[in-house]
């Protein structure tokens, strides 16, 4: 896992995500679609109502094609220790 402050561009170790209940139901819809044929190697923007602000989610693995990845996202996962391979 990763979580980066797009901000600062420093990787978290934790964060706390408070939803309504439509945004809620917005990032299974996320992850559904994630996890399906046409979610790989893609990402999803959850924004709230007035889009002020917003979280990106992807699924990646060291063993799939991090073509899609910018350059500083290929580091994270390079670096990143507790990827699950399939």
């Amino acid at each position: 896992m990763i979580i980066l402050d797009e901000a600062t561009n420093k990787n978290l170790t934790n964060i706390t995500i408070l939803l309504t209940r439509n945004e809620a139901s917005q990032m299974i819809g996320c992850l559904e679609d994630l996890l399906s044929e046409a979610g790989q190697n893609t990402h999803y923007h959850l924004n709230n109502d007035s889009y002020s602000k917003e979280i990106t989610i992807a699924s990646y693995d060291k063993i799939g094609c991090l073509d899609n990845f910018s350059e500083k996202y290929k580091k994270l996962i390079s670096a990143d220790e507790t990827v699950d391979t399939p």
